[in-house]
């Protein structure tokens, strides 16, 4: 019934995420930390001495302008099929209230809207991140976030002093610039990478953008990285928000 309910597509967004890691020998299970219940789901690879965190997109936090969605979970998690290529230990780090979890005790709104990159969004992913670590014995820790993903991904890596690298892919990295090229709202309780002045000593940033992009245009990222040290941003020709990141992503992961 469950398997028939996906494939018709009236399974919810978390169910199909949960149910694509399942069929491709991922594990799903259920964490609290920071205050929230977030979604693991852990990959196995090759290199047990690299672990690879990953944080998922903003999904859908608006039906339009006017209605908040109540269950933001991205349709389409590029970031879990990105991850689902890797051969490295990968584990994904679902955010606070996503993943089916939206109605969970602390959530609301706000959470995936105006304070979507909130410090009470950082802090739990970063005792999210803290407690998979405790239980890793990787030598090499490097996390990865897929477009607002990568927004979280770049404030949490600088509190956690055993991530080595961070990677963005189509990250909108200054949330004020980039709510204004589209006439969003501002995001007025979240934190903007952008305002940061001094990232932690020794972190590696490495930032990845299309040429193509409308939601992501590569000079916000690249006006973004413009006064810091450490940080490596690569234009991909042809590709856009969502392609063409799956098909290259084994390849690409040689060069980190």
């Amino acid at each position: 019934m469950i398997a028939a309910c996906i494939m018709n597509g009236c399974a919810t967004p978390a169910e199909r995420t949960e149910a694509l890691a399942r069929s491709r020998g991922a594990t799903v299970e259920r964490i609290e930390a920071g205050g929230f219940e977030h979604v693991l789901i852990s990959h196995p690879g090759d290199d047990v001495g690299t672990l690879h965190i990953y944080f998922s997109g903003d999904g859908t936090p608006w039906l339009h302008k006017t209605q908040i969605a109540a269950d933001p979970t991205p349709r389409d998690p590029l970031e879990l099929r990105l991850m689902l290529e890797d051969r490295s230990p990968s584990v994904y780090i679902g955010r606070p209230c996503y993943m089916g979890l939206a109605d969970s005790p602390g959530c609301s709104p706000s959470l995936w809207t105006q304070g979507r990159y909130s410090d009470a969004v950082v802090a739990s992913m970063v005792a999210a991140v803290e407690q998979v670590l405790a239980e890793s014995t990787a030598r090499r820790v490097v996390l990865i976030g897929y477009s607002g993903g990568g927004v979280l991904a770049l404030l949490v890596a600088d509190r956690v002093k055993r991530v080595d690298v961070v990677v963005t892919i189509a990250a909108n990295l200054d949330i004020a610039a980039w709510s204004a090229l589209h006439g969003y709202s501002p995001l007025s309780t979240s934190m903007n990478p952008a305002s940061v002045s001094n990232w932690r000593e020794g972190l590696r940033q490495i930032h990845l953008v299309g040429e193509n992009d409308r939601n992501v245009p590569p000079q916000l990222v690249r006006n973004f990285a413009a006064d810091l040290t450490d940080v490596e941003v690569r234009e991909f020709e042809g590709f856009d928000h969502r392609c063409c990141w799956v098909e290259i992503w084994p390849a690409l992961l040689a060069t980190f």
